[in-house]
């Protein structure tokens, strides 16, 4: 399996495969918090936990860095919410 990487520059993580590109988006609303938009895994790759992932990505950098996070992303706020390390560091 691939590995996920993260562009600064464009505030992405991303997992590609055959063409594909499963990624989360945010933005920085302010300094020392991450606020993540967005979460999509087209559907030849869904079902093999590929969003976990990529939001596992991203809040191993949020706890790492000491940040706060929030989220208009669905289905990141649900795994944070049930992840009391991640729900620890909700802004």
């Amino acid at each position: 399996m691939s590995e996920i990487t993260h562009d600064q520059n464009r505030m992405r993580y991303s997992y590609f495969e055959n063409g594909l590109e499963a990624y989360l988006t945010y933005e920085r609303p302010r300094d020392g918090q991450v606020h993540i938009t967005h979460t999509i895994v087209p559907g030849p790759l869904g079902g093999r936990g590929l969003g976990k992932r990529l939001v596992k990505a991203a809040m191993a950098d949020v706890i790492a860095s000491g940040e706060m996070v929030s989220s208009s992303c669905w289905f990141a706020s649900a795994l944070i919410e049930k992840t009391p390390e991640w729900s620890a560091v909700q802004a």
